[in-house]
C-alpha cells in the first residue's frame, strides 16, 4: 500500500518556491507516495505544470494566506471577526501592539496577529506519513498547527534574519518539525547560529535544477531574439520591494542618460502599489519607456534568459534564488546584490559579479561588466566549464524516510 504524502503551499503562481516546488515533485516515487498538494488557493499560471499523478485540493479558508496590505482589512474581517465578533477584542489588543510599535517588534507584532487569525482555521481532515510545509513560513505554522502526519519537514527558501523574525516564536514551531531544510550551506549556519537548539534536525538541500528541460526549452524563440543593437538586461522574479526593482531603475536610468545602449526586460508577476508605481515611473519618463520592459509571467523564461546578454538579481534579500541557478546553467554573464547566500552561489565572484545592496552597487556592477566584454567572455567561459546538475530522486527518499 502506497504511504501518504502531503505538501502544504499557497498558490502556484509564476514565482520562485513554486518553480521550486515543480522540480521537487519530479522527483518523487509516485508508486511509493500517494500525493496531495494543498493550497491556500489552487490557483496561478503554473497550475497546469502540477504533475496529474498529486491530488489538489484548496484549504478552506485559505485566503488569509493572501493578506497584503491592500486588502488586510476585508480578509480579516470576513474570516476572523465576522464568523464571531467577541474576536474584535484580542484582535484590537494584537492592532494596538502594532500601531505602537516600531522596527522589528512591529513586524514582529503583524506576524503574531496573522499566526492568530491562522489558528482560527479548521484543521485539515485526514491521516499522513508525511507533510512538507514547502512554502515556508505561513506553510510551516499551518503544518504544525493545522496538519495531521506522522512526520512533518518544514522548507526554508529565505534568509533567517531578512526580513527580521521572532527567534522565540519560530524556534518553538521548528521544534514541532522532524526536520528543516534550507537550500543554501550558509542560510543553514545561519539558522543555526541563531537558534541552536535546532541543529540537529536542519539539513540543507540545493534547488532541484533540471538541466536538461532549462536548455531544451531555452532554444524556443522569444522577441529578445529580435533586439540586435541594444545590449539586453534580464531580471526574473516577483516585482516586489524585496526584489529590489526600487534601486536598479534609476542605476539602469543612469547607464541610459550616459549613452549606454542597454534593454532591460523583466518576467514577473506586480504586487500592488508597488508594481504600479513602477510602471508609473516607468511610463512617465522618456528614458525609460522603451527601455524597460515588463515582460509579464511565463512558464518558460529560459528563452529569454538565453538570448539575454546579462542576467542580474538586485533583491534586498533572497535564500538560493532558483533564477540565479538557472541563469548560471545558461552561462549568462551575472550580477547579484550581496544577499546571504551570494557568495555561495557564485563562489566568491568566480561566477559572477556581486555588488552592494545599493543603488550605486548596481549601477557599477552593470556598468562594469557592460564595458568589459573581455570579463563577460571570461564568465560564460568558467559557467561553460562549471559541473553540470543532476536530478537527484535519491534526496527526496531521505527527506521522506
Amino acid at each position: 500500500m502506497k504511504r501518504k504524502l502531503l505538501i502544504v503551499g499557497i498558490t502556484m503562481n509564476a514565482a520562485g518556491s513554486e518553480r521550486s516546488f515543480l522540480e521537487f515533485a519530479e522527483n518523487i516515487d509516485y508508486s511509493e507516495w500517494d500525493v496531495t498538494l494543498l493550497l491556500a488557493k489552487a490557483a496561478g499560471e503554473f497550475m497546469h505544470l502540477v504533475p496529474k499523478q498529486i491530488n489538489v485540493k484548496e484549504m478552506d479558508g485559505g485566503e488569509i494566506f493572501l493578506i497584503d496590505r491592500s486588502n488586510a482589512k476585508k480578509i480579516i474581517f470576513n474570516n476572523y471577526i465576522k464568523k464571531n465578533p467577541l474576536r474584535v477584542f484580542p484582535l484590537g489588543v494584537s492592532v494596538l501592539e502594532i500601531l505602537f510599535s516600531r522596527g522589528r517588534k512591529r513586524t514582529y507584532a503583524k506576524n503574531r496577529l496573522w499566526l492568530k487569525v491562522m489558528k482560527t482555521m479548521p484543521k485539515f481532515t485526514g491521516e499522513y506519513d508525511a507533510a512538507i510545509a514547502y512554502w515556508g513560513d505561513r506553510t510551516m505554522f499551518y503544518t504544525a498547527d493545522k496538519v495531521n502526519a506522522k512526520r512533518k519537514i518544514t522548507w526554508l527558501h529565505f534568509d533567517f534574519n531578512e526580513p527580521p523574525r521572532e527567534k522565540k516564536l519560530y524556534e518553538k514551531y521548528f521544534l514541532k518539525f522532524d526536520k528543516v531544510v534550507t537550500v543554501s550551506k550558509r542560510i543553514e549556519q545561519t539558522l543555526v547560529d541563531e537558534i541552536p537548539s535546532i541543529s540537529n534536525i536542519v539539513m540543507t538541500v540545493e534547488n532541484f535544477i533540471n538541466e536538461k528541460k532549462i536548455r531544451r526549452l531555452s532554444e524556443e524563440e522569444c522577441l529578445l531574439d529580435g533586439e540586435k543593437e541594444a545590449i539586453k538586461l534580464l531580471t526574473v522574479g516577483r516585482i516586489c520591494e524585496q526584489k529590489g526593482y526600487d534601486m536598479a531603475m534609476p542605476a539602469v536610468k543612469r547607464l541610459l542618460d550616459e549613452g549606454y545602449n542597454i534593454k532591460w526586460y523583466i518576467i514577473g508577476q506586480g504586487e500592488g502599489e508597488y508594481y504600479e508605481t513602477l510602471k508609473r515611473k516607468v511610463s512617465a519618463d522618456g528614458a525609460l519607456v522603451k527601455k524597460v520592459i515588463f515582460l509579464g509571467t511565463t512558464d518558460n523564461p529560459y528563452k529569454y534568459m538565453r538570448a539575454s546578454d546579462i542576467y542580474f538579481q538586485p533583491s534586498r534579500h533572497e535564500g538560493k534564488p532558483i533564477a540565479v541557478e538557472e541563469a548560471k546553467i545558461l552561462c549568462k554573464p551575472i550580477v547579484v546584490t550581496a544577499f546571504t547566500s551570494a557568495e555561495e552561489q557564485l563562489r566568491s565572484c568566480a561566477l559572477g559579479a556581486i555588488v552592494e545592496i545599493s543603488e550605486d552597487g548596481i549601477y557599477g556592477g552593470l556598468k562594469t561588466l557592460i564595458d568589459d566584454a573581455e570579463k563577460r567572455n571570461l564568465l560564460v567561459k568558467t559557467l561553460n566549464d562549471e559541473k553540470a546538475y543532476t536530478e537527484n530522486s535519491e534526496t527526496v527518499r531521505n527527506i521522506l524516510t
